[in-house]
This record gives structure tokens, sequence and C-alpha cells, in this order.
């Protein structure tokens, strides 16, 4: 039995957030049904290549089911807030003022039923002189500090290659709401989460900044792994844009591996690298010496042979060899799936293993494709009913 089997959620959501917080729930085995207006929700037409929905789309909306509604529209709203007090969260994440306007704030839904759990995800949060701003991931991230830490020191900030404040909320939201579920299950009451993705990434910062904790002090700097050698980025065989390894040597056993690995166990207590201290010091020799070793060897190698003496290394995968990695596809990370406009697709599992919980990985819906599906069975709706509603376009059906 999956284990939210019981959880039933209207997702109201849009871009990313949103959306992978509702899926990880429905990954889960949560009942999700994703509420959008006709035509779908913007992110169906964002990066995406060839006809249909875009990839982009398909990556954050699996295993859900599809409702289009005219929330505009008084009969739309209306069936909306019918279906409500069959399930037990609501999550929004459009921009600020949205679902007030529409007349579907947590005070309006809420009072409607007492027991649902109404999650919301905004940018800055809903108070602070931040509230209203509209935010992305790149602004949440920026705001809290990460852009600051990115790139080298001769250059200006930079961002991240992966949008952690958009996923990251949106799995730190889903936790929220698990938790409210199994508060729920025991009081039989709801409540209202709050998450801004700026204090999630803020979170995120915690261990860069342990050194230079609170305000008024000297700020981090560009991030480096060399500033405790030898942890550092080596350039390896190919010379390519990616032909590198990072390894991160902490303890004194790694660093003897490390020695003993490059074929010079001598170094490990050769006093010019010897102590932490000394190999910071001398950090450019050493540097050289490492590297004379990884450049005769491609990065898998390198990786391989670091990974099998107990060193902390990873070689650097471009974007393309993630979806070709021996180890990703040993552990059946990619799933190929059938869509009903697009054919197959390829897309990856949830990254979570539960033993007693297995939920088979469904491609995402298209717009209105459960549409009287839903309206059928939450609402007993009858053919004529629903043919009549959708003549006047108050939901769409695919």
């Amino acid at each position: 039995m999956p284990a939210l089997q019981t959880m039933r959620v209207l997702e109201f959501t849009q871009w990313e957030a949103g959306p992978s917080c509702a899926m990880m729930l429905a990954w889960l085995g949560a009942d999700v049904v994703k509420v959008e207006p006709p035509g779908g929700e913007v992110a169906r037409r964002m990066l995406g290549v060839g006809p249909g929905d875009s990839q982009y789309f398909l990556n954050y909306n699996a295993n859900k089911r599809g409702l289009a509604l005219d929330l505009k529209n008084p009969k739309g709203k209306e069936l909306l807030l019918k279906m409500l007090p069959k399930f037990d969260v609501f999550i929004e994440n459009q921009g600020p003022g949205t679902v007030e306007r529409l007349g579907l704030g947590p005070e309006v839904l809420c009072e409607l039923h007492p027991k649902l759990i109404y999650a919301r995800i905004k940018g800055f949060g809903l108070s602070g002189p931040y509230s209203d701003y509209k935010s992305f991931d790149p602004l949440a991230m920026a705001a809290a500090g990460i852009f600051s830490m990115t790139g080298t020191a001769d250059s200006p900030p930079l961002p991240t290659g992966g949008t952690f404040a958009d996923t990251g909320t949106g799995i730190t939201t889903a936790l929220a709401i698990t938790a409210a579920y199994v508060q729920q299950q025991r009081t039989g009451k709801g409540q209202v989460i709050e998450m801004s993705m700026h204090e999630v990434m803020t979170m995120f910062i915690r261990t860069l900044t342990a050194m230079n904790w609170g305000p008024g002090q000297v700020p981090v700097g560009r991030r480096s792994h060399e500033s405790m050698p030898p942890s550092g980025i080596y350039p390896c065989k190919g010379g390519g844009p990616n032909d590198y390894v990072i390894m991160v040597v902490i303890l004194p056993n790694m660093w003897r591996a490390l020695c003993e690995t490059i074929g010079r166990p001598e170094l490990t207590d050769d006093p010019r690298f010897a102590q932490p201290s000394s190999r910071v010091k001398n950090w450019a020799e050493l540097k050289a010496i490492i590297t004379a070793w990884t450049e005769q060897r491609n990065k898998h190698e390198v990786m391989r042979l670091m990974g099998a003496a107990g060193v902390p290394c990873s070689a650097t995968m471009d974007t393309s060899e993630v979806f070709s990695d021996p180890h990703l596809i040993a552990r059946d990370f990619f799933k190929k799936v059938q869509h009903p406009e697009k054919g197959e697709i390829l897309m990856m599992r949830s990254p979570i293993r539960m033993s007693d919980s297995d939920v088979p990985i469904e491609a995402a819906p298209m717009a209105g494709q459960h549409s009287r599906a839903v309206l059928q069975a939450e609402l007993g709706l009858s053919d004529a009913q629903l043919d009549a509603l959708g003549k006047e376009g108050v939901f769409q059906q695919h």
C-alpha cells in the first residue's frame, strides 16, 4: 500500500515550486488533482521541444490527474468549492494576491472545510517588506546570499545550475504537508502552511556561513573547494570543459589513501604536506603533484580509483552524461513511460525509495484530461450536466 494512499490533494499551482511539492506527494501515493485554467498553466508551453506539452511541464507533474476549470467563472468556482470537502489538502503558489482576488484564500476555504490543510508557497512569504514582490527561483537564491558565494574571486556573483529554490521549497512543503496530515488524522483539525522560498534558501547557507555566523561578520567569499587542500578540482585527460574531478579530502586516512593512490606514499609524512596548515602553505606545489597524476587519466578512471581507495571523489559529469551514467541506470532511476499525446517519454523516478511503498511513475496529464471523470466522481454530475457546463466553457475536457 502506498504510504500516502489516503491523502487527497487539490493542487492549484504553476511553474515548479508548487508542482514539485504536489508531485512528491503523488509519488508517495497521494491522489493529486491538478487544477488549471482551460488551456493549462503556462509551464506547459515553457522549455519544450516539439509539439505538445513541454518536457519541463512533464518533469514536474507526473502521477497527477488533470482538471481544467475556469475559476473566474462563478460556476467554475462553485464546482471547486463543492469538491473541496472531499479533499485533505489545497496547495497554491500563485502570485501575491491571486487566490484572494479569486475568493479562494484560506479564510474562505478553511471556514468551508475546517479539516483542510491549506499550503501556500510564496517567494518572500506573506509578511515583511518584500512580501508583495514577485519572485522566481534565482531571485530567492540571490536574496539568500547563495549567489554571493558562487563563482571565483574575480567573477561576479553567479547562479547555480540546479533550481534549488523551487524544488527545495517544494520538497520542504511536502514534508510540512505530510506532518500536518499526521496531525490532522490525530486531532481532526486542519491548518495553514506558509512557505517562503527566500527562507528555505537562507536555511541552505547554514554550513558555509558557520565560520562567519551572524550580522557584522566578514561576508563569506566566492566558494572554493581549495580552501582545505588537497580538496579541490583537478583537470583530467581529455581537456574538455567538464574533464575534471572534485575531491574532498578531510580526514587523515583520506589524505593517506590519496597519497598511496597516486603512487606517492612518502608525501603522507612529508613536512611540506603532513599537516593541514602545511598543505595550505605549500598548496601550489601539492596541487601540481596531484594534477600531474590526474591529467594522465580520464575523470571516470580517477573517480573509480579514488573511490575504491576511500577518497571522496567524483567526476564532474555534464548534463548529457547524467542520462547515461551506469550507476543511475543500474539503479533504474530513469523510466520510459507512455504519454497519451507524445508517446514514449523519458522521466526520472522519485529519489525516495521505500521498502513497502512503491508507486509506479505515470506521465503528467494533458490539460483537462480527467476533468469530466473527476467532476462526475466527486460531484455526481450527470452526462447532460457535464455537457452543458462544457459547452459554457466552465471546464475543459480533453
